[in-house]
């Protein structure tokens, strides 16, 4: 049975990452339960949401996990484990 939430509805939280210590261009692995707790995804659309709002482009792609016998699992059947993160400022923009 559904629970009245006789306040209405809680305040939205939400973690702020502040990522300006490795917006510098290199490629950064952020790993899964160390760095973040979230799904890889999230993470992800953090790492992003974070860039658009500080000027940057970002690249980033998921690291599978492994299997026993070291082979990438496919990512469409598992989370990903880390996330490589580049932050680039924008051809033409003043840093």
């Amino acid at each position: 049975m559904p629970q009245l939430l006789e306040d209405g509805l809680p305040q939205r939280t939400r973690r702020s990452i502040d990522f300006a210590q490795w917006a510098d261009g290199q490629a950064w692995k952020f790993v899964k339960g160390e760095d973040y707790t979230s799904t890889t995804e999230t993470f992800r659309a953090a790492v992003r949401r974070w860039g658009r709002e500080h000027g940057y482009e970002v690249e980033s792609r998921p690291l599978p996990a492994l299997d026993d016998a070291g082979e990438e699992l496919p990512l469409s059947k598992t989370d990903g484990i880390a996330l490589a993160v580049r932050f680039v400022v924008p051809e033409g923009a003043a840093t």
